[in-house]
């Protein structure tokens, strides 16, 4: 019995452009008629694209699932089998940290509106991170060695971030110097391996007051978002004594119009 491509298409649920990328790639080679070109697949055909939906599913590359039809004898496909334990042990890992940070990143946003406005005393996260960018302009990434490219491989773990130096922060008034960038929480950093090179800068967590801001659209962000929080920080007794840094939470359209909410620390000690 031959089968013409639309068919077995229909009996494997695999396109038919992927079939002729399959063919391609010699994972399987159906008979053609010499007059009009049609493939025609055998039982023996369609069971190697059974196979190769098989091996698929551990992960394998389609270069990867040749070998294993073509190439491998029993000891080599025990060895490749055997490998991906190693692999999908990396990815639990993976997941296992991913179902945790966004299980983190709900929490925060369902805590954005009671945030915003209000002030309480905690410790600021313990981060690793560097700044690529200063107010609109981006520093050049080969200044970075590799770490831009590296760090952008580890969303969503990697998190946007704001920093506003204390210098400007208290010379709000006549100043809006800030820098953007990257951070990461330790432990993630730990879990990853990140690289780090000297520039990163490396936050240990610290008394802080946190809160949330919410800057509107494009050339709206100012450091006279922090006037709440200084104004808290001064009234109970404490003073600012670092940089500022924050978080991106959110882009969203509120009734209002477009709003950026900002998470951030400022560390504090007593007077």
């Amino acid at each position: 019995m031959k089968y013409k491509i639309s068919e077995v298409s229909n009996i494997l649920n695999i396109p038919v452009d992927t079939l002729r990328y399959l063919e391609v790639k010699d994972i399987v080679n159906p008979s053609k008629n010499d007059n009009n070109k049609y493939r025609f697949y055998e039982a023996w055909d369609i069971n190697f694209l059974i196979e190769f939906k098989k091996f698929r599913s551990f992960d394998f590359s389609v270069s990867e699932v040749k070998e294993i039809l073509h190439s491998d004898d029993l000891n080599n496909f025990i060895e490749r089998v055997d490998e991906r334990q190693g692999y999908f042990e990396e990815k639990l890992t993976y997941y296992t940290l991913l179902k945790q940070k966004n299980q983190e990143y709900i929490n925060s946003l369902n805590n954005i509106k009671e945030n915003i406005g209000k002030f309480s005393i905690t410790n600021c996260p313990d981060i690793y991170y560097f700044m690529h960018r200063f107010n609109y302009k981006y520093e050049a990434k080969d200044n970075f060695d590799g770490l831009f490219e590296s760090w952008l491989k580890y969303f969503p773990f990697v998190e946007t971030i704001v920093e506003m130096q204390l210098d400007a922060v208290m010379n709000r008034n006549h100043n809006n110097d800030y820098e953007w960038g990257f951070s990461m929480r330790k432990d993630y950093a730990k879990a990853f391996d990140i690289p780090i090179n000297d520039k990163v800068k490396h936050v240990k967590t610290r008394e802080s007051v946190y809160t949330v801001i919410c800057a509107g659209d494009k050339g709206s962000f100012s450091l006279k978002l922090l006037d709440g929080a200084l104004e808290f920080i001064e009234s109970n007794g404490y003073e600012l004594v670092g940089d500022v840094i924050g978080n991106l939470l959110a882009r969203v359209h509120e009734p209002s119009g477009y709003c950026r909410y900002i998470e951030v620390w400022l560390p504090i000690k007593k007077k």
